[in-house]
């Protein structure tokens, strides 16, 4: 599973003569990343399904709100009431499958399927497949009628209905370079011509919203829940707390902005497969400072079954604004209609 740690320099606040330096070393690197992925586009067979498809995706590398984002899309389908078995389309990052596939969280493991198509299924059925227009034939096979995209909006296989591009407001752009000098994987520019809505996740200074080319703009929050959809004070808020995911101060931050005393903290790589001695080591932390270990709902579905039940995790949920709902919404009844 590959894993993947996010350069300082590419969201550095205060720019330092080290940090320019080394982004700039990079730029031949990135041109030649902006050259493969516009072939890539140019050579890749489009699709279109049968099946209505919503694209929920960003244009920085790492995490940025997609997966909650998708729930939260997931959601208002449901109430909505018009699409009865929408399911989930992902890639399957991290997973050693092959083809199109459904996700069976009885049998498949985040090695097969990856840990975001595992903790997704938890929700709604996961079609995964690389190859996104196969994987919307299996979904229309399956008796699905609406697709959410997961991740796709770089991917030009299969084309879209809606393509909803979420934005990180406390990270933006970075220092707005494309990979690897930079955090994007295409110009902000270039992503939103493509998009039909910006949903903006806790907007702050960071985001330069001209940059986002007059596109439409939504604003959205987000809150913790514990596994148990605990949101009581009455839970031990006095924390250990570990994560393995692109940006693991965020989800520090976030505990501490949540009123959750974090006594220690320990961040690893996006997917990092945890040892058993690592795991210890921070069980006994928590033990000895009557504290609760704490990790977040991806790293969560990585852990033996053992680990599992040692270990707790917090779901985020996002809460866009009500225009993004009634924008949706309306979407919804173009398709249905």
């Amino acid at each position: 599973m590959t894993q993947l740690k996010i350069p300082q320099f590419w969201y550095s606040e205060n720019k330092t003569q080290k940090s320019t330096l080394i982004s700039c070393a990079l730029l031949p690197f990135s041109w030649m990343y902006q050259g493969l992925s516009f072939l890539d586009q140019a050579l890749t067979i489009r699709g279109q399904s049968d099946l209505p498809v919503i694209c929920i995706g960003n244009v920085t590398m790492g995490g940025g709100g997609k997966t909650p984002t998708a729930r939260a899309i997931l959601d208002m389908v449901r109430e909505h009431g018009k699409f009865k078995t929408p399911c989930f389309l992902m890639r399957g990052y991290g997973g050693n499958f092959s083809g199109a596939m459904e996700v069976d969280p009885a049998i498949h493991t985040p090695w097969n399927v990856g840990d975001e198509a595992l903790m997704q299924v938890q929700y709604a059925p996961v079609i995964i497949s690389k190859n996104r227009r196969k994987g919307a034939e299996l979904a229309e096979k399956r008796g699905y009628d609406l697709i959410i995209m997961d991740d796709g909006f770089q991917n030009y296989s299969l084309r879209k209905n809606l393509s909803i591009l979420v934005v990180d407001g406390g990270f933006g752009f970075g220092n707005n370079r494309c990979f690897p000098s930079g955090p994007l994987r295409e110009s902000v520019k270039k992503a939103s011509g493509r998009a039909h809505a910006a949903l903006i996740i806790n907007k702050t200074d960071a985001v330069d919203m001209e940059l986002l080319n007059g596109v439409r703009q939504f604003d959205a929050t987000l809150s913790l829940i514990n596994k148990t959809d605990d949101t009581s004070d009455d839970i031990n808020k006095k924390v250990i707390a570990f994560a393995g995911i692109a940006r693991p101060q965020k989800f520090f931050d976030t505990l501490e902005d949540n009123e959750y005393s974090v006594h220690s903290q320990f961040g690893f790589a996006d997917h990092h497969l945890y040892t058993h001695g690592q795991l210890n080591s921070m069980y006994q932390r928590a033990k000895k400072s009557k504290s609760r270990l704490i990790t977040t709902e991806k790293d969560w579905v990585r852990l033996s079954d053992a680990w599992k039940k040692k270990v707790d995790y917090i779901k985020i949920k996002i809460h866009p604004d009500e225009g993004f709902k009634s924008f949706v919404f309306n979407v919804l009844d173009r398709l249905s209609s």
